[in-house]
């Protein structure tokens, strides 16, 4: 089947503008959010293979990729939603399927609180469930935005997504976060800081939708993600033995195939 190719726009929200890519002109529609320091090119990969099916669209989470900032910031998961679902009604999207990976799937969750019986299904993967010493971990790894004559600041971006993503690293996709860092670097740990304030494990428990948990063997946030799962009654979890993170990038078409398994399969 032909892939449908990505197509870039933009939606106007209450403070600006938010960024979208998407791919495909039928079917159910998915809205998808992304890691923080990154951006919706996180799934470049996975749009086209979606596209298929779906109408797919990949949000830049304001102040990410090519998306206005809230100011002042830091903002909060709730804001980050708030407008992330202007964006939403803006281009028309009325029942979706939503999907978020890390950072991106606290503000999934909170996307679909906030849009209530218009979310039809929910796809985490890295949901991060974290513990004050997980979290302090995370953070150190990121460490604080600072410019160096040296470029040194350059390397430590490259070296904590190197740790990142594991031993058997994709440089196209380390090279990939790494630019997306750099592009949003005097903010980029503001998505963290965001998660850090969420009850992210109140919002799990109050969720009444079908839910899909991907956990990847080689994701750090594996076993937060399992233990979010737990947290959402009647969710399915699918573990991926030998998978790196962010499936949707390094394993484009395995993502794609759980997705339309998984809206095909819970109407």
């Amino acid at each position: 089947m032909t892939q449908p190719p990505i197509r870039f726009a933009y939606a106007d929200v209450k403070d600006g503008q938010v960024h979208y890519r998407s791919s495909g002109q039928t079917g159910g529609a998915l809205a998808c959010f992304h890691q923080t320091p990154l951006s919706s090119r996180m799934y470049d990969r996975a749009l086209p293979v979606l596209g298929t099916r779906l109408r797919a669209f990949a949000f830049d989470t304001p102040g990410y990729g090519a998306s206005t900032p809230i100011l002042p910031g830091p903002p909060t998961v709730e804001a980050y939603a708030a407008q992330l679902v202007m964006a939403m009604d803006a281009i028309g999207l009325d029942r979706v399927a939503v999907c978020g990976f890390a950072t991106g799937a606290a503000i999934a969750v909170e996307v679909a609180r906030q849009l209530g019986t218009r979310a039809s299904h929910l796809v985490l993967s890295g949901t991060p469930l974290l513990s004050n010493a997980r979290l302090k971990m995370f953070a150190e790894n990121l460490g604080e935005p600072n410019l160096e004559t040296s470029g040194a600041h350059v390397q430590q971006v490259w070296d904590s997504r190197m740790d990142n993503y594991g031993p058997e690293n994709d440089l196209d996709q380390v090279q990939m976060a790494v630019a997306e860092t750099i592009r949003v670097y005097d903010r980029f740990n503001w998505g963290l800081l965001a998660v850090a304030k969420y009850d992210l494990a109140s919002a799990l428990l109050a969720l009444d939708l079908p839910a899909l948990f991907i956990s990847a063997e080689h994701d750090k946030l594996s076993p937060e993600n399992s233990d979010a799962a737990s947290l959402v009654e009647g969710a399915r979890e699918l573990f991926i033995p030998n998978a790196r993170p962010q499936v949707c990038w390094t394993d484009p078409e395995r993502f794609a195939e759980e997705v339309f398994k998984f809206v095909d399969s819970v109407g």
